[in-house]
């Protein structure tokens, strides 16, 4: 029976219109973002195992960023360190040098008080982000250095740590002198049996060192030079101590950022794997589905044109 008020075939093809371009702007929506999965009606599962480890990925990435940062500020520490080891290797030769008989002592002091200054530059410029693990004016501190983040079951974050203790290479402190590798004093007792205390460099510490600067006049004797070496050597056996414990740091913060890195790769390599489209497939169904909208669209328009044909009978 044909009817003014109602078009059953109209209402049909409405219906299939209806689910043809929901399909449309699915799969439309599938190619323009590449993923198969984009809110949790999709695929509840799958959505939200990728927000729980697209979040993490997102930590991993924050804390390689600061492992960077830990990564540049003990290599800055590292390049100081060698560069002070070096010239503490100079002073100490050029005592050595003032050992023998005919030397000109003030001459050598001289060198040496350059050689200081120079050391004191060094130690002062060997700071990255305002971080200098060589010089401090206060008492050291132990350094935590980000290494890693890890979430447990419930989904909880928890930063893990490398921890550095700057008393090992701390070689001036304005505070206490005896926290600076540099500073301190070193006593001992020289192969011929006389004492020596003797300390490299005064920054005018609140807590001054004990016994003497290392320092030449032309009244300097041997006893005292050969005190002066042995406290130098002293010095460069703690500042190579200080490099490789430094080095073994920068070794392990290098290695959690490489593991971050390829961590960082897995999480989006397994997100990729649930929630990307195949953009392949994709494409073809997004050309089914412009077809069907469009076949929809048409049924549509023939089912309306009925009505209009049935009025055409009372004009």
């Amino acid at each position: 029976m044909s009817s003014v008020h109602t078009n059953p075939t109209a209402v049909s093809a409405l219906r299939l219109l209806g689910s043809a371009q929901a399909t449309l702007d699915r799969v439309a929506t599938k190619v323009a973002t590449g993923r198969a999965i984009n809110t949790a009606s999709d695929n509840a599962a799958y959505w939200s195992i990728a927000k729980a480890m697209t979040s993490t990925g997102l930590s991993l990435s924050a804390a390689s960023d600061a492992g960077g940062l830990a990564a540049a500020t003990a290599d800055t520490a590292a390049l100081g360190l060698t560069a002070a080891g070096e010239i503490v290797s100079q002073i100490q030769s050029k005592l050595i040098l003032a050992r023998e008989g005919g030397a000109d002592k003030t001459a050598i002091n001289a060198e040496i008080t350059q050689l200081k200054q120079q050391l004191g530059s060094v130690t002062e410029s060997s700071s990255f982000s305002g971080e200098n693990w060589l010089t401090t004016s206060t008492t050291p501190t132990t350094k935590s250095l980000v290494a890693s983040v890890s979430t447990d079951g419930s989904g909880i974050s928890s930063v893990n740590t490398i921890d550095f203790d700057t008393a090992t290479t701390t070689l001036t402190s304005t505070n206490n002198a005896s926290d600076g590798l540099l500073t301190k004093s070193w006593t001992g007792t020289t192969a011929s049996g006389a004492a020596y205390d003797y300390h490299l460099l005064d920054v005018g510490s609140t807590t001054p060192a004990s016994g003497n600067a290392i320092a030449l006049n032309a009244s300097t004797t041997p006893d005292e030079i050969d005190g002066m070496i042995a406290a130098t050597s002293g010095m460069m056996s703690a500042i190579t101590d200080a490099g490789a414990k430094l080095g073994a740091t920068s070794s392990r913060i290098a290695s959690n950022t490489d593991f971050l890195q390829s961590l960082q790769d897995t999480i989006t390599s397994g997100v990729g794997r649930m929630v990307d489209a195949d953009m392949a497939e994709s494409a073809v169904q997004l050309k089914a589905a412009e077809v069907s909208a469009k076949l929809g669209a048409a049924v549509l328009n023939i089912a309306n044109n009925q009505n209009k044909a049935l009025m055409a009978l009372f004009r």
